[in-house]
């Protein structure tokens, strides 16, 4: 198994329906002499599901409510930009600005 570390990066979480992008600081996993974390989670993983996007999207603003646990899980109804903390380079893009 390759060695890992932790980068942090900013989530760029649009919500489909009314166009407004909040930034949730996240911690992603960077395989050591990779460039980029690894995108899967949010292509293909749980954090690719509404479900949990919405709880991130409301984290960022510290808006998440009970309520918010009982959310539909669905795909569409929010996008994702990752960019590195650091310097602002965006490595994963589901919209354009």
């Amino acid at each position: 198994m390759k060695s890992t570390g932790w980068v942090k990066c900013i989530a760029e979480i649009r919500n489909n329906e009314t166009g407004e992008i909040r930034e949730f600081e996240t911690d992603e996993i960077l395989v050591i002499g990779e460039k980029y974390p690894s995108t899967f989670i949010w292509e293909n993983g749980n954090y690719a599901c509404d479900c949990n996007r919405h709880l991130f999207f409301k984290r960022a603003k510290n808006e998440e409510t009970e309520e918010d646990w009982d959310f539909e899980c669905s795909h569409g109804k929010y996008s994702v930009n990752l960019k590195t903390k650091k310097d602002g380079n965006v490595y994963y893009r589901e919209y354009n600005l």
